[in-house]
C-alpha cells in the first residue's frame, strides 16, 4: 500500500509539536491540558517532568520516565533519542511492552531554545513514524510581553513562529492595547497566514491545542481553508525587528504545469537552502479535478497528496512561502512562468512547417 493510499482511513496517532521561545508559556500550557476532564487520554512528551510541576494530586501512577494521571493522560521524560522514545509509547498501547497504557494522541514539547523545523521534518518524512503516526500540527506559544525582541536577537525565535501552523499569543494580561498591537504585527510579518489564538495564562480549550489536521489537511476539507490562512490578507510587509523573514503569498488562477512547478520547487531549495522554513499550498493542475496539496519543511517536500474540494469553491493556485531572504517581485516572477501553456497550432498536429 502506497503512502498516500494508507491515508485514506485514518488510524495512525496524531502529534502536536509545541514549540516556543524560553518563559513563553508552553508548561503552563501542557499544565492546563493535563488538567482538563475534556483533554481525553493525552500522552505528553517534555524534557523533564520537573518543568511541568504537574500537581501531586492527579498523578495515579509513577516510574523513572513517565507519569500516569488520573484523568488518563499520560506524561513522559524524553530521554535519548525521540524516535526510540515514540515507538516505546507505541510498544507499551499496543500491550507488546509494560506498563500498558491508553492514548489516543501526543503532545510533544520542544525546547526553548530549539529550531523545530528538523523534528518537523522528521516527523512527517520518516517512513517507519509514518505508519503510526500523523504530525497533527505545529504550534508555536508567543509571549507578547517580550517577542518582539526575542525576534530581534534569535534566529530560533523566528523560525519558530515562521514554521507555525498555529501561534498561541500568551500573557495578553500582561501587555497594553498598544504593545500587543505592535506584538501581533511583529509576528505577523513573519508568518502572516498562521491561525492564531489568543490567552492569559496559558488557558486554552482542548480543541484549540489537539486534533487540528492543520499540518496535512487532507482528511478535513474543513480544515484547508484553515490551513492557508487569510491569503487575501496583504501582509508580507517588511518590519525593521523582523531581520530578512518574510512569507509570500503565490497566487494563480490558471492551471499549472506539473513539471514546470516541480521545477521551480527544486530551484527555490537549491537558492535558498536551510533558508527556507516553510512552504504550502494548493495547485491546480491540468487533467486534475480536485486541488493537489503541495507542502515542504526546508529542503524536503512529502509527496502530493488531494483535497475534495476548493477553499471557497473557486479553483485557485495559492502557495505559500516562509523564510528569511525572500524576493517577492522575483518569486511571482519565476512562479508565473510555470503556468500550463496553450497547445500551438503545430503541437495539435495541424501538420503546417
Amino acid at each position: 500500500m502506497s503512502r498516500v493510499d494508507s491515508r485514506e482511513v485514518e488510524q495512525r496517532i496524531p502529534i502536536t509539536l509545541l514549540s516556543g521561545f524560553l518563559g513563553a508559556g508552553k508548561t503552563t500550557l501542557i499544565n492546563h491540558l493535563l488538567s482538563d476532564p475534556n483533554a481525553g487520554k493525552i500522552a505528553v512528551i517534555v524534557n523533564e517532568f520537573g518543568e511541568i510541576g504537574i500537581d501531586g494530586d492527579l498523578i495515579s501512577r509513577a516510574s523513572e520516565d513517565m507519569l500516569e494521571l488520573t484523568n488518563g493522560c499520560i506524561c513522559c521524560a524524553a530521554q535519548g533519542d525521540l524516535m526510540d522514545g515514540l515507538n516505546k509509547l507505541f510498544l507499551r498501547k499496543v500491550g507488546l511492552a509494560e506498563p500498558k497504557i491508553e492514548f489516543d494522541k501526543i503532545v510533544i514539547e520542544t525546547t526553548g531554545i530549539a529550531d523545530p523545523s528538523p523534528l518537523a521534518k522528521l516527523l512527517y518524512t520518516d517512513l517507519k513514524l509514518d505508519l503510526t503516526f500523523k504530525l497533527d500540527a505545529v504550534l508555536t506559544v508567543v509571549d507578547l510581553k517580550h517577542v518582539e525582541s526575542e525576534i530581534a536577537n534569535s534566529i530560533e525565535a523566528q523560525k519558530q513562529i515562521a514554521i507555525a501552523d498555529k501561534i498561541i499569543f500568551n500573557k495578553r494580561d500582561m501587555v497594553d492595547d498598544a504593545e500587543f498591537a505592535r506584538a501581533t504585527a511583529v509576528v505577523g510579518a513573519l508568518n502572516p497566514y498562521s491561525r492564531k489564538e489568543v490567552t492569559s495564562f496559558g488557558v486554552l480549550a482542548v480543541d484549540k491545542i489537539v486534533d487540528l489536521d492543520l499540518f496535512d489537511p487532507k482528511n478535513r476539507d474543513d480544515a484547508v481553508g484553515e490551513w492557508l490562512g487569510n491569503t487575501d490578507a496583504e501582509a508580507d510587509h517588511h518590519h525593521d525587528h523582523t531581520p530578512d523573514v518574510s512569507a509570500v503569498c503565490l497566487r494563480e488562477s490558471r492551471v499549472m504545469d506539473w513539471s514546470l512547478v516541480l521545477r521551480f520547487f527544486v530551484e527555490l531549495t537549491e537558492q535558498l537552502g536551510d533558508d527556507l522554513y516553510r512552504v504550502k499550498g494548493l495547485v491546480q493542475f491540468d487533467n486534475v479535478d480536485r486541488p493537489v496539496i503541495l507542502q515542504g519543511v526546508q529542503d524536503t517536500f512529502s509527496p502530493p497528496t488531494y483535497a475534495e474540494t476548493w477553499p471557497r469553491g473557486k479553483p485557485e493556485t495559492r502557495i505559500v512561502v516562509i523564510g528569511k531572504g525572500l524576493n517577492r517581485e522575483e518569486l511571482e516572477t519565476r512562479f508565473a512562468t510555470c503556468i500550463m501553456k496553450e497547445p500551438t497550432i503545430l503541437d495539435r498536429g495541424s501538420g503546417a512547417i
